[in-house]
């Protein structure tokens, strides 16, 4: 899956999503990262930005041959047009783009883009089959609606940093962005959606996408426990309070394993331990009964593993068909044979830096597969060709190059 220098390729397979255009005004994470997914299912998304900063993920580090390693994990594959919608003339532009996109996506402040004349009322009566994607942090209307969200507010504010971390101790925040992933992932589902109900009624709609929304529905069974025990939920760290044994244990050469039996394979486990008695302990011979005394077993399970080295577990976890694995740290992750095999990361070609390694969307489809169909753009690298596109003349790019409300050049040539 090597795009090179952004140019698909004569034989290039086709996408679920061929034929499709997206308006992407959206920034930080969740949004981009949901373009780039529609991007890669085949979707031409034009991102737009601010002809002088550009996108404010492009300085973020890690800067790898001038690009923001950040900003191209969610903007490659995408075309960039750099125009100021606060100048009439780029706010003509743009409109000119959503009344002819299939999905327009934005997520400024709520207000702010009805304000532009970029909102829903606006470009639907132009374009009545739209689906018009906007991503906030706490939804259009209610009384929060107005508050900046970003994901360690979303990670604190949905309670998901309340059961992180280990018992007795602080809260603690994902590494991984969560509620934007979790947000970009429910985004695409539901803009596919839209894009089916179209298809069958030509009807378009709008999509009020809040991350704080997601965030809660994310809570799932541990929000459920609550709703129907009224019990808060607490830290568990690596344990899973409704499942026991559910935890990593310590081996003997300090490594520790993530390590869940199930019930048919509690008895296994049990005498793989040497602890054979454990079997028709009234105390943990049923899954409810393993709860109840999970601080008795606990120790004794830890006391086990600290017995073995760590690949000594894995081998005969793996014999017994025991869900079990060492957790592994990143660099260990990108080097597993499975990771390898399944082609979890990728490359895009830049031809400014060469070969650049990317982390690939999971989707294995057998007759369109997902491809990264070009390298990160550079801010404003389609804005002339996009405004071409359009039909808008040379003498009309040009005055709006002047006038500093459009920016960009080819890759490869001199920045205007």
């Amino acid at each position: 899956m090597t795009a090179p220098g952004g140019q698909d390729g004569p034989q290039a397979p086709e996408g679920i999503l061929d034929g499709i255009r997206v308006l992407d005004m959206c920034g930080a994470l969740a949004g981009p990262y949901a373009a780039m997914m529609l991007a890669e299912h085949g979707a031409d998304v034009i991102e737009v930005e601010h002809p002088a900063t550009g996108d404010e993920a492009r300085v973020w580090p890690p800067i790898l041959g001038g690009v923001s390693s950040y900003f191209g994990t969610i903007n490659r594959s995408k075309r960039s047009l750099a125009i100021d919608l606060k100048d009439p003339d780029g706010l003509a532009v743009v409109l000119q783009l959503a009344t002819q996109a299939d999905v327009v996506m934005q997520g400024f402040t709520p207000g702010v883009i009805d304000r532009l004349g970029l909102g829903y009322d606006a470009v639907r009566r132009l374009n009545p089959s739209v689906v018009y994607y906007s991503l906030s942090g706490y939804g259009q209307d209610g009384p929060w609606r107005d508050k900046r969200g970003y994901d360690p507010i979303m990670q604190a504010a949905s309670g998901f940093m309340s059961v992180t971390g280990e018992q007795g101790r602080t809260p603690v925040k994902s590494m991984i962005p969560v509620a934007d992933l979790s947000s970009a992932i429910y985004g695409y589902a539901a803009i596919l959606g839209a894009l089916f109900r179209r298809q069958r009624t030509g009807r378009g709609q709008y999509l009020d996408m809040a991350m704080m929304d997601v965030s809660v529905s994310m809570l799932s069974v541990v929000g459920a426990k609550y709703l129907h025990t009224g019990v808060v939920p607490e830290r568990s760290g690596t344990e899973n309070p409704q499942r026991v044994p559910s935890a990593a244990f310590e081996c003997a050469d300090g490594r520790f394993l993530q390590v869940v039996p199930n019930q048919r394979q509690w008895p296994t486990f049990c005498r793989m331990l040497g602890h054979e008695e454990w079997i028709d302990d009234p105390r943990f011979a049923t899954p409810a009964a393993r709860t109840v005394h999970k601080d008795v077993l606990y120790p004794l399970i830890r006391e086990s593993f600290a017995a073995r080295d760590a690949d000594d577990w894995s081998r005969l976890l793996d014999e017994a068909t025991i869900a079990a694995s060492p957790i592994y740290s990143i660099d260990e992750v990108f080097a597993l044979p499975q990771v390898k095999h399944r082609r979890s990361v990728q490359a895009y070609t830049d031809p400014e830096i060469g070969e650049v390694p990317a982390i690939a969307l999971p989707f294995r489809y057998s007759e369109t597969p997902t491809r990264i169909k070009m390298a990160p753009p550079q801010l404003g690298e389609h804005s002339i060709d996009i405004l071409r596109e359009l039909g808008r003349s040379e003498d009309d790019i040009d005055l709006l190059i002047k006038r500093g409300a459009l920016s960009g050049t080819p890759r490869g040539k001199d920045a205007t």
